[in-house]
């Protein structure tokens, strides 16, 4: 209801006396219980709710009485001191292995823009459902559902580690106005965007014009799903070439995975690992792959991709011009292709997604033959899909 609809309202109503005495606040026109303090009207809520509008006046009476706004904290608990207190929780799990590099400054980009947005004087206390659903309305209407529902899952870790730490008397109220795009909308969007999949065609002609260690990097994503941060960290000792097998947990999450090589990517990798670079780094010695500069292809929060980097200029050289599609998107394509196997637990042991359902907590690990059942179950989709002609240099 607007102001003047509120006071023709008003006006229309007779006025309701003071519930008692000694109550602080007079019934004005408007429809609101209001205050006159220092030369300016106050309004503490609607006449229906005097309890309400009493609790309001004496939240916010010392700061009007000293003249300044009652919703800026003098000290303590304002936004900015939940951002400061939450990224210094946030450092400490990343320092504990619990937290990667890439989440912390997903994090620290996050309350940046919070404190931004609604000041780092303001008091925790007065945030309401209102001011969260403004903060939503702000969020750049150029982002797609997925980037909006990435950063509201980033506010409400925020405000969720306020509640949880009683940063307040009272819950801080932010799900509503933080609430996810609903998935009708998040379907409509995916169903308009490009596959993010490679064709077997494709993948054969990015294999053909590469050379090392980027045969290595294609068939490590078709193979094993393996991302370029997962390349990366790769360590020569997690690769058995005796038994084609490739075990580590996944550095995103920690979860266990493990996967069968086929003997494509058993050769491709021996000879990525014959050709890299000498490092007398301690540290680096251990990588099974390392670039011109010998150093990682892919690092922890690092905003420099160089695997990233590459395998897009290989893309464009061979005329793949599918927007969003990368290196990534080979896991995708393991993920589609894969699941053909039907057999979804072996898919996400490779993958090295969680199983989260009860039956999952009590499985220990996963039958190798399953495994390779899978992948064997990729390599011949790869096989029938080789090209005549040029198929390996």
């Amino acid at each position: 209801m607007t102001r003047r609809n509120v006071t023709e309202a008003g006006k229309r109503a007779s006025k309701p006396a003071k519930p008692r005495k000694d109550f602080p606040l007079f019934a004005h026109s408007s429809g609101q219980w209001a205050k006159k303090v220092r030369g300016k009207l106050h309004y503490f809520g609607v006449w229906a709710d005097p309890v309400a509008a009493e609790n309001e006046w004496e939240r916010t009476k010392l700061a009007l009485l000293e003249g300044r706004d009652p919703d800026v904290a003098l000290a303590g608990v304002s936004v900015g001191w939940l951002c400061n207190a939450f990224m210094d929780s946030k450092e400490l799990m990343h320092e504990r292995d619990e937290l990667t590099k890439v989440t912390l400054n997903e994090y620290h980009g996050m309350v940046k823009d919070v404190a931004a947005f609604f000041g780092k004087g303001r008091r925790l206390d007065s945030l309401r459902p209102g001011d969260f659903e403004r903060y939503r309305r702000s969020l750049p209407s150029t982002w797609s559902p997925i980037t909006i529902n990435n950063n509201l899952r980033l506010v409400r870790v925020l405000f969720n580690y306020a509640n949880d730490i009683e940063a307040t008397k009272r819950d801080i109220r932010y799900k509503v106005g933080l609430k996810a795009v609903a998935k009708s909308a998040l379907l409509k969007h995916e169903a308009k965007q490009h596959a993010k999949e490679f064709t077997v065609e494709e993948v054969w002609t990015l294999f053909n014009a590469a050379s090392q260690p980027m045969r290595s990097f294609i068939l490590l994503g078709i193979n094993a799903a393996y991302g370029t941060a997962d390349i990366g960290r790769l360590r020569i000792d997690h690769i058995d070439f005796a038994n084609n097998w490739l075990g580590e947990p996944r550095g995103k999450t920690g979860v266990a995975r493990g996967c069968w090589l086929w003997p494509e990517t058993v050769a491709e990798l021996r000879l990525a690992i014959e050709q890299k670079p000498f490092t007398t780094s301690e540290r680096l010695k251990p990588l099974a792959f390392l670039t011109k500069r010998r150093q990682p292809w892919s690092v922890d929060g690092s905003t420099t991709r160089p695997l990233t980097q590459a395998f897009g200029k290989l893309k464009t050289a061979i005329g793949i011009n599918k927007a969003h599609v990368g290196h990534y998107s080979l896991r995708h394509t393991f993920a589609t292709v894969a699941s053909g196997a039907r057999d979804p637990e072996a898919v996400d042991y490779v993958m090295g997604h969680k199983d989260s359902s009860m039956r999952g907590g009590y499985r220990e690990g996963i039958e190798q033959e399953r495994v390779k059942a899978v992948c064997e179950h990729v390599r011949q989709w790869f096989l029938d899909g080789k090209p005549e002609k040029g198929c390996v240099k």
